[in-house]
């Protein structure tokens, strides 16, 4: 009966709605990452932010924000191949998302007054991305382009690809409770998504001649490629298209979740009774 008492109170005393905002570094991979784990030099950084929302004691659900940037060189890969095509990207990501979060373990680890709650997290959004290279000093966006033939009329090449994409969000994160109404959180998540050109390299090297014919030809030969020893001949492998491009992000952020004051004051008054502090101590529903 106490238990189910302590139980009661803790629930009434935090709202199920909380709100976060975070930081971290990011990096991806695709074309223009050939290692396994990323280069030092292309870490990137993103910031987030978020409403979260408290389904069960187990699981909760979050609108979630990023604000990301990414790049790839081939001045950093390890195939030889790679370092002579000698491509580059950097971009910008805006993605928004809906996320699952599901606490792997039915209890939390409690050390002293914190309490550690590891999670997993799956969800499905969507994704801006608009990728450049720098040319002489300027910033170039390549879509426009069509850098693998995406504007040569007839043939065989792709069609344009699009700037808003579908992701999927999933990883593990892990949550200490600071206080009734603060917690820090690290996530590790993988973006995954379902194209091939968040770098701008998929398919294959477009006909020269034909290519600087488009809108803004010159600047698409110039710009689809980099091999010292003049451009590939035509169909010669520019990406790989069998896997897709993903981003990863890593970082922390801190959660509110909005206290009712009067359950506070219910507490406080709890605690001038020892009796009842030995009791709640030994209850699992208090932290």
């Amino acid at each position: 009966m106490i238990c189910i008492i302590c139980t009661n109170q803790a629930l009434l005393s935090q709202s199920r709605l909380g709100i976060y905002a975070g930081y971290g570094t990011t990096w991806y991979y695709g074309d223009l990452n050939d290692r396994l784990l990323t280069s030092k030099e292309l870490f990137g950084h993103y910031w987030n932010a978020g409403l979260i929302y408290k389904l069960s004691n187990r699981s909760s659900i979050s609108f979630n924000y990023n604000s990301a940037f990414i790049e790839g060189a081939d001045s950093l890969a390890i195939h030889s191949y790679n370092r002579k095509r000698n491509l580059h990207f950097q971009s910008d990501i805006d993605d928004v998302s809906l996320r699952y979060e599901y606490q792997i373990f039915k209890k939390s680890f409690t050390r002293r007054k914190q309490r550690l709650t590891p999670f997993i997290i799956i969800g499905i959004g969507a994704l801006h991305h608009n990728p450049i290279a720098i040319n002489d000093g300027n910033e170039i966006e390549l879509q426009p382009l069509g850098t693998e033939g995406q504007f040569i009329e007839g043939g065989q090449y792709p069609k344009p690809y699009k700037l808003y994409q579908v992701s999927a969000p999933a990883g593990i994160g892990v949550e200490a409770r600071l206080s009734n109404a603060f917690a820090l959180r690290f996530e590790l998540i993988n973006h995954w998504t379902f194209f091939d050109y968040l770098d701008d390299i998929s398919t294959v090297f477009a006909d020269s001649t034909r290519l600087s014919q488009t809108p803004n030809g010159q600047l698409a030969v110039e710009l689809a490629n980099n091999f010292q020893k003049g451009y590939p001949t035509d169909g010669v492998g520019r990406g790989n298209q069998k896997n897709n491009d993903t981003y990863v992000t890593a970082g922390f952020s801190i959660v509110y979740r909005i206290v009712n004051g009067n359950q506070q004051g219910m507490k406080g008054n709890n605690r001038k009774s020892k009796g009842r502090k030995k009791k709640k101590n030994n209850c699992d529903a208090y932290d």
